[in-house]
């Protein structure tokens, strides 16, 4: 009886841990998709410099590595008229979110062409209750023939 009583109790609040979970995967997916956006369309690094830690590092695409200071300078050499972020997965786990997905643009970086799609991995760490974003993976996609 104790135990239907406790059951029936706790029922209600069964589903708040995924609500919550859900809503934090939602708020780190546009978190990500803003500093992507304002980063490549709009040249505003406001949003990095205030979201990347000072230890953030960025391994870009062509495999190499990138400090906060050197990503926010590096704006000047992405053109981009279009993008779009598909987010397949959002990992949680205590103060630490992944957000894993694929970046889609038109334009040119380093005055070359964006060769397709770029699959990326964002890490954030949650801070005095702020997503920090800790580091970044950029790995061009391959076509499959």
């Amino acid at each position: 009886m104790k135990t239907s009583i406790l059951l029936l109790l706790w029922l209600p609040f069964m589903g708040l841990g995924q609500d919550v979970n859900q809503e934090t995967q939602n708020e780190l997916k546009a978190l990500n998709e803003r500093l992507f956006k304002e980063y490549t369309l709009n040249k505003n690094t406001k949003p990095l410099e205030e979201c990347a830690t000072e230890g953030f590092v960025l391994i870009a695409g062509n495999g190499m590595l990138e400090t906060k200071d050197q990503a926010i300078n590096g704006v000047d050499n992405v053109n981009v008229s279009e993008i779009k972020v598909q987010v397949d997965k959002v990992i949680l786990s205590g103060n630490t979110g992944i957000v894993i997905g694929v970046l889609d643009m038109k334009g040119t970086i380093m005055g070359r062409p964006v060769p397709g799609k770029i699959r990326f991995s964002s890490t954030f760490l949650k801070f005095e209750d702020r997503w920090r974003l800790v580091t970044r993976t950029m790995t061009m996609m391959r076509r499959l023939e």
